[in-house]
């Protein structure tokens, strides 16, 4: 009868430890979520840019890079640190074109960036330079604005749905106008905000 006894309490045991660690397991999954990173800097983008790559993969993982700037052409990446090799996987936004021509819609650049992504199975996300086009003095205040809320939208979602997202800007100055909050709402907008201003 003992025994009996004892068995039973110890399946007992052991269903609740299981269950328990269910639990946890499911727990832990849906806490699993992204971050949002806005990082600001009086550097050359460029230079600041190479600089933050080699961090985001100093342990190994890999980064999808959104490049708005041109900073990832294939003579920059050459100054990346060599523990970047084959980590960095540029999606290219063309120079050429307008930047809300590129990005109005979003879904041609979105859809290059999640095969990219899907490919490598990567959860790392660099934007560099998209905020610093929407200054061109010849997009509309107004046409620039929707762009930028488009695109922090995007960020957003990707951030919700388990990706680090860090978005480099550079420090803009002179006289901005209305365009003078675009950066303080993309900040709002972020997890987190940092900077990295070069001393004179």
């Amino acid at each position: 009868m003992i025994s009996a006894n004892t068995e039973t309490q110890t399946e007992t045991m052991a269903t609740a430890a299981e269950t328990a660690a269910e639990a946890m397991v499911e727990s832990l999954a849906e806490t699993i979520t992204g971050r949002f990173r806005v990082c600001v800097t009086n550097r050359s983008i460029q230079d600041a840019a190479v600089d933050l790559s080699d961090s985001l993969t100093e342990a190994g993982e890999a980064v999808v890079i959104m490049d708005a700037c041109g900073c990832f052409q294939p003579s920059r990446i050459s100054r990346c640190a060599p523990h970047s090799a084959g980590l960095l996987h540029v999606v290219r936004v063309s120079t050429s074109d307008s930047i809300v021509d590129s990005l109005g819609s979003l879904e041609g650049i979105w859809t290059r960036f999640h095969t990219v992504q899907r490919d490598l199975q990567a959860r790392q996300i660099l934007v560099v330079g998209v905020l610093d086009r929407l200054y061109d003095p010849e997009i509309l205040t107004r046409d620039a604005a929707r762009t930028l809320g488009g695109i922090k939208c995007k960020l957003e979602q990707l951030a919700r749905d388990g990706f680090d997202v860090t978005v480099l800007c550079g420090k803009q100055t002179g006289n901005l106008g209305t365009r003078a909050h675009f950066l303080p709402s993309l900040c709002a907008s972020a997890d987190q905000v940092s900077e990295s201003f070069r001393t004179n």
